[in-house]
């Protein structure tokens, strides 16, 4: 750790390494159905302020094993003020001391896992309080998996190639730049795309599974479906049911219901896939999506990882798209949600399914040209082994 350096910046390049430490953690104890603490020594001294560096005992019981662990009390919360309780802070003089906890304690959380070397966290009732307490649990990461955990943490406006980089010093790896890559000693080669100054987004790891690979198999059917779906409703709007995970298509000249799988939704600077949306992703609507961020962590695609993105970058990345070959559903439309916003819905009903391809579909379909940055050979191939047609 920079010690030199702010300890807000610090922790802030961190992030991807505590992702990957709690990934591993959670990975090491399941699901837990309870947890026990069992507070060594006393918690105040004889003035009652509360002794520094207590020892504490944990027991977290899953529905496979129990597991143990040893750790140290590093705060406490007490009247919605966080009090710090560890000799581990005198080395930060900028680090904060007692503050106020009206707003969300993450920030702290993360700085307190900091000054420790990374341990997970816990949060114990203690008394009239609550205890913050650091885990003995120091697992050996694999970079692709920590990167991609840490994506799942990412907001839109954060950088991330410093993150990367804290990352790959914290594993002992060495880096070579060149722009836009990053060669890493493991291996792994890693993208970056600059959405704004100062703010570098990942945009390929590899060895993974592109995404200019799903869209480029996938760009044509897309297509064809998107023009199927235009001529023969024009101008249609859709309404979506999200507790029922359907929507109503109607057009000029009637209606028709649909299964609907909400993948995204956009507001006016911000895209979010619906798996990572708080008042959506319980939603029976955005129950599939889930797959997407399944599918971006066991194939390294980060574009499916990260929960949101600046609009104008996940446009130009064409994101919603990628979601129709993974998905098996190829009707993108847009709905108005019941705030106001845009959620990006894929379609299916019988009335939606392709007839068999004609020379006229199939000619109007190859007139789209895909972006300069997807193969169209690549394409035009995959399209036609999909329609079982000559191209």
């Amino acid at each position: 750790m920079d010690k030199k350096a702010p300890i807000s910046s610090t922790a802030h390049n961190a992030r991807f390494i505590q992702a990957g430490v709690n990934a591993a953690f959670q990975d090491r104890i399941g699901k837990a159905t309870d947890v026990e603490f069992n507070f060594l020594g006393p918690s105040t001294d004889d003035k009652g302020n509360f002794v520094t560096d207590q020892l504490v005992e944990a027991r977290i019981s899953s529905t496979r094993q129990v597991s143990d662990f040893r750790g140290v009390r590093l705060a406490v919360i007490s009247a919605g003020t966080w009090h710090w309780t560890t000799t581990a802070t005198e080395n930060y003089a900028d680090l904060p001391q007692s503050i106020s906890m009206t707003r969300d304690p993450e920030s702290m959380i993360a700085l307190a896992s900091l000054i420790v070397g990374n341990m997970p966290i816990l949060r114990a009732q203690q008394g009239e309080h609550v205890a913050i307490v650091a885990v003995d649990f120091h697992p050996r990461l694999e970079f692709r998996q920590a990167l991609l955990h840490g994506l799942r943490h990412s907001r839109a406006d954060e950088d991330e190639k410093a993150p990367t980089l804290t990352l790959a010093r914290y594993l002992d790896m060495d880096s070579t730049e060149e722009e836009p890559y990053v060669h890493f000693s493991d291996g792994t080669t890693v993208c970056f795309e600059q959405a704004d100054h100062g703010v570098h987004k990942i945009s390929s790891i590899t060895p993974g599974f592109g995404a200019t690979s799903i869209l480029e198999d996938g760009f044509y059917l897309g297509v064809e479906n998107q023009l199927y779906f235009q001529g023969r409703f024009p101008a249609a709007t859709i309404e979506l049911d999200v507790d029922k995970a359907t929507a109503t298509v109607s057009y000029r000249g009637g209606q028709f219901a649909a299964n609907a799988v909400l993948i995204a939704t956009i507001s006016a600077e911000e895209f979010t896939w619906a798996w990572a949306d708080p008042s959506l992703k319980a939603s029976a609507a955005a129950r599939w999506a889930g797959s997407l961020a399944r599918f971006g962590m066991n194939e390294v695609v980060p574009e499916l990882v990260r929960p949101h993105l600046p609009l104008q970058l996940a446009r130009r990345q064409q994101l919603p798209h990628l979601a129709l070959p993974i998905l098996g559903i190829w009707t993108l439309a847009g709905t108005t949600l019941s705030d106001g916003r845009v959620g990006l819905v894929l379609l299916d009903a019988p009335e939606l399914h392709l007839p068999k391809p004609t020379p006229t579909a199939t000619a109007a379909t190859l007139e789209v040209s895909p972006p300069d940055w997807l193969d169209a050979d690549r394409a035009r191939a995959a399209y036609a082994s999909f329609r079982g047609v000559d191209v």
